[in-house]
């Protein structure tokens, strides 16, 4: 009887510890149901679904990178190039009004981040730059060819005139299940990739010990380029969303968001050192953080708050992080 119950103990305390920030969640999503105005109606849980979407695909394929111990600054630049070129092709090119404007449109976006998580790999594994620095450029460059690119084809600051019809895939028009199924798909894509396959043992491999990794045979050059090259096309696929849901191409698009995404990514437990975690995680972290960006929206406070809370819990989950590991270390 005694053993049953050390046993429970411990498998409780193993969930508390594995999903914290799932247990914190669940409570901030109770409190606010009972203590914010206007939380439970439709239209702002269909804004609060909507606006995790917008950070979750982007923050899946940041997940691979963060789990290599790195990060990649350059998503924020995919959205905003990915938004401003595919715009252009739907609105203003030769192509705009034909059936070819959104197809085209949609295969450049996806194409760009490709090509910056292309750059990005071939700067990591080849050229041995720091993800840091590499996606730090990267980041600065292209964020500076969209805000370029929007002044040579248009005199205001946005790209506007889109198709109606792509408008769906940012779940407008009634469609909101459109952009939720793309996610669903996504996520479970990833997991199944980190989790199930080869590659994905590979990722977590060279996260932890990438010196012992490729003592082991695993191809370090070619999992680095990969992790970075499908980082950028998550990217492009979330420039390809969130470009439909504002219904233009912004120059600006990824700016806002891309403290959400690390911090959701870190927060939800992925680890910052590498080598654990997950899109389990990321999921769990990107909920808790738009849920807690949409009570202090709904309860009016000032964003410094905010920015000082998510500060503050970044800082708490990063050092939680670093202490486990010693813990772990002085174990063996």
């Amino acid at each position: 009887m005694e053993i049953t119950q050390n046993r429970f103990l411990n498998s409780l305390r193993s969930f508390v510890i594995n999903n914290s920030i799932l247990l914190f969640l669940i409570v901030l999503f109770i409190a606010s149901m009972i203590f914010v105005p206007n939380f439970m109606t439709a239209f702002n849980m269909k804004n609060l679904l909507l606006q995790a979407i917008d950070i979750i695909v982007v923050a899946a394929g940041v997940t691979f990178v963060v789990l290599n111990g790195g990060i990649d600054f350059s998503a924020t630049s995919v959205l905003a190039l990915g938004s401003v070129f595919g715009s252009y092709i739907m609105a203003l090119s030769p192509l705009a009004g034909t059936p070819y404007a959104i197809p085209v449109g949609i295969l450049v976006m996806l194409g760009l981040g490709a090509v910056v998580g292309a750059i990005n790999g071939f700067s990591v594994s080849i050229l041995k730059i720091p993800s840091f620095i590499a996606t730090l450029a990267t980041m600065m460059i292209g964020s500076g060819v969209a805000v370029w690119f929007t002044s040579l084809v248009s005199e205001k600051a946005s790209i506007i005139g889109l198709p109606e019809a792509f408008f769906i895939i940012g779940g407008e028009q009634g469609y909101i299940w459109v952009p939720i199924i793309i996610a669903v798909v996504v996520l479970l894509f990833t997991h199944w990739l980190l989790n199930y396959t080869l590659f994905g043992r590979q990722i977590f491999a060279v996260g932890t010990n990438p010196k012992t990794a490729f003592i082991s045979g695993i191809p370090v050059k070619k999992t680095l380029f990969m992790i970075m090259f499908l980082s950028g096309l998550y990217a492009g696929l979330g420039s390809i969303i969130a470009t439909a849901r504002n219904q233009a191409g912004i120059p600006s698009l990824g700016d806002k968001i891309f403290i959400d995404i690390i911090a959701s990514i870190v927060i939800g437990g992925t680890s910052v050192m590498g080598g654990s975690g997950g899109v389990k995680q990321t999921i769990y972290g990107v909920f808790f953080i738009t849920l807690l960006n949409n009570v202090v929206n709904l309860l009016g406070i000032d964003w410094y708050v905010i920015s000082l809370i998510k500060g503050i819990l970044v800082l708490i989950a990063a050092f939680l992080d670093i202490f486990t590991r010693r813990l772990e270390e002085l174990g063996r």
